[in-house]
């Protein structure tokens, strides 16, 4: 299995190609200390959702049921990982990509996925790049459309930061799309001030499962104990934020999404504001998130 190792003097990262073009571990240089951003990867599970970061796309979160109606055709979405009831985080993180180009610190992945396999019912071609300047990480990515009919799509990351006892986070919202323990998954609902982490609070044992909308393209992330912050900053069409921090684990993830939880059967529905974006024939859509890490 193929690691590319990408360093400078504040950050090394590790990329897998044939997992989802997914990192294996992301590490800042704190003067004489080294410390881990991101959950190592179990490089013995071979499986994105064992590594520290994989790519959402063409879509992130869930579609429920394993289908929605696009441009009045039912279009079928088969399950494609165990433990999940419906479709989730798109094709990319199951795939295999190759390698475009490569540096020292930058690495550019490619991958092409047809609608006549197994996946989401749309053809598209899919780049991301992995960039380290000084502190921050950057992340590049693109999914294109070659067929002569558009295509619905979405992008995101799905990071597993190192949860600590003492960690903060600092994001806006203003909705919640979908939280695990709803019933019932339709309009969103205002962020309730239990779960508002405007101008930081810490996560302590705080389970979530939870996408929030009119997240603002930022966010922080505090050791205290460290005395080391994780800014998010996001192209401007990042405005949905997912929270996952599973009990027990020591992990949780903040993923800046484009597109809220089960957003295709929402607007099909005719719910506004889900973030789907439809590109037509030949039109490509980017988007860009930076980590930045700072000690």
């Amino acid at each position: 299995m193929q690691e590319i190792i990408l360093s400078n003097d504040k950050l090394s990262v590790g990329v897998l190609p044939e997992i989802g073009a997914s990192l294996s571990f992301l590490r800042f240089h704190n003067g004489s200390e080294t410390v881990d951003i991101l959950r190592p990867a179990d490089m013995n599970k071979k499986d994105a959702i064992h590594t520290a970061l994989f790519p959402m796309l063409p879509y992130c979160g869930r579609i429920r049921g394993g289908n929605f109606t696009y441009w009045g055709i039912l279009r079928k979405v088969p399950l494609n990982h165990s433990g999940f009831q419906d479709p989730i985080h798109g094709d990319g993180w199951k795939k295999e990509w190759t390698v475009d180009k490569k540096t020292n610190d930058s690495v550019t992945l490619k991958m092409t996925h047809d609608k006549k396999q197994a996946g989401f019912p749309f053809s598209y071609e899919a780049e991301i790049t992995y960039t380290l300047k000084d502190s921050d990480l950057e992340i590049k990515m693109t999914v294109q459309n070659p067929a002569p009919l558009p295509m619905p799509c979405g992008l995101g990351i799905h990071p597993f930061f190192v949860r600590s006892k003492d960690v903060e986070l600092n994001f806006k919202s203003q909705v919640v799309w979908s939280n695990e323990s709803d019933p019932i998954f339709d309009e969103p609902y205002t962020t309730p001030m239990a779960w508002n982490f405007d101008g930081g609070k810490a996560l302590n044992s705080a389970v979530f499962d939870t996408c929030f909308g009119g997240f603002e393209e930022q966010a922080q992330i505090r050791y205290p104990g460290k005395d080391i912050t994780v800014g998010i900053t996001t192209s401007d069409m990042f405005h949905h934020v997912v929270l996952y921090a599973p009990k027990g684990k020591n992990f949780f993830s903040l993923e800046p999404c484009s597109n809220a939880s089960n957003a295709f059967n929402l607007a099909a529905d005719g719910v506004i504001g889900t973030g789907i974006r439809s590109i037509g024939p030949k039109e490509s859509l980017t988007g860009e998130i930076t980590l930045k890490i700072q000690g």
